[in-house]
């Protein structure tokens, strides 16, 4: 399928297997496709996976980074207590990209497109120098669409699954050591990150804000901060890893602690709630909102830990 029509054609037929999502009035095929989103309020979210930024190809297959791109990107729709409705998608695919590769390509996106709920319905494909995928998802909020500017003093601090875990993921690719015991544990949830739609779809009912973990827990605690005009304190106990975390970051000379902090692409959700007893049932209260506008992380003795990062940044 070298030529462009031929692979819109397939891609046609790839994506819309299976029924189409409650909705869709027109899928591929046309200029546009056409969504009819009802009285509700729609949450829309866009995601950039770029070779050489964001995921290096020689480690995860083609699969993988389809499905790692889908989820990624409706992770920001699940941050906001809604649920995935549809996505389009535009590739760029770089000269001779393999046909084999590109149909695994999309195999996983489009696997992960249904098991988020974010069923492919339109896009563009593209050539280019390296290959990226841009990732728009829509979403429909239970009751209200949760953002980064309730949170308030006294509210607890929490976090689902585990923090750090794809980080430590890339770092131990990047080192080459896929010999440790708990290696494939944190290189799949590099590849492969967790699909939240279940606490989205409880959190309207006790969260008061939230964002999902992209660039780092501390980092993105701070964008709910900032937003709510709060500070927060950690507390580094709680912090919730994978099992063989500490004993696999010693074994690259990584600083656990700061890696779960600093560390990026979790693609968790980071919430704030009042309602403790809803809220301990889907995650683990890691700390609690405060009145100075100051972001703290305290060690098992109650003193302040210094750090020399916050997390990820584009540009700098």
């Amino acid at each position: 399928m070298d030529d462009e029509f031929e692979k819109i054609a397939w891609l046609k037929a790839r994506f819309e297997l299976g029924d189409p999502p409650d909705g869709s009035v027109l899928g591929i095929g046309d200029d546009a496709a056409v969504f009819d989103f009802g009285a509700q309020p729609t949450v829309v979210t866009v995601d950039t996976h770029v070779e050489g930024i964001h995921f290096r190809r020689d480690w995860l297959s083609p699969s993988e980074l389809g499905a790692r791109a889908m989820i990624a990107a409706v992770s920001d729709v699940y941050a906001m207590a809604a649920q995935a409705v549809g996505s389009v998608v535009a590739l760029t695919l770089p000269p001779k990209y393999p046909e084999a590769d590109f149909r695994s390509l999309i195999d996983g996106l489009a696997d992960a497109a249904r098991a988020t709920g974010a069923a492919v319905i339109g896009g563009n494909l593209s050539g280019g120098p390296v290959l990226s995928i841009t990732t728009t998802a829509f979403g429909h909020s239970a009751e209200r669409a949760l953002t980064r500017r309730g949170a308030r003093v006294g509210d607890r601090i929490y976090a689902t699954g585990a923090l750090g875990a794809s980080a430590l993921g890339f770092r131990l690719l990047e080192a080459g050591r896929l010999d440790l015991e708990h290696a494939k544990s944190f290189i799949d949830r590099w590849r492969r990150p967790p699909i939240r739609a279940e606490v989205a779809g409880r959190l309207s009912d006790f969260a008061t804000a939230a964002i999902d973990v992209s660039d780092a827990c501390l980092q993105d605690l701070g964008h709910i901060c900032r937003a709510s005009e709060v500070g927060a304190t950690l507390d580094a106990q709680a912090l919730p890893t994978l099992l063989g975390f500490a004993e696999t970051c010693a074994a690259i000379g990584a600083d656990p602690l700061e890696l779960a902090l600093t560390g990026g692409e979790d693609y968790e959700i980071l919430f704030t709630a009042a309602d403790v007893t809803k809220a301990d049932a889907v995650a683990t209260q890691i700390g609690v909102i405060t009145a100075d506008p100051i972001l703290r992380v305290l060690d098992a003795n109650g003193r302040s830990i210094p750090l020399r990062s916050d997390g990820f940044r584009h540009f700098s």
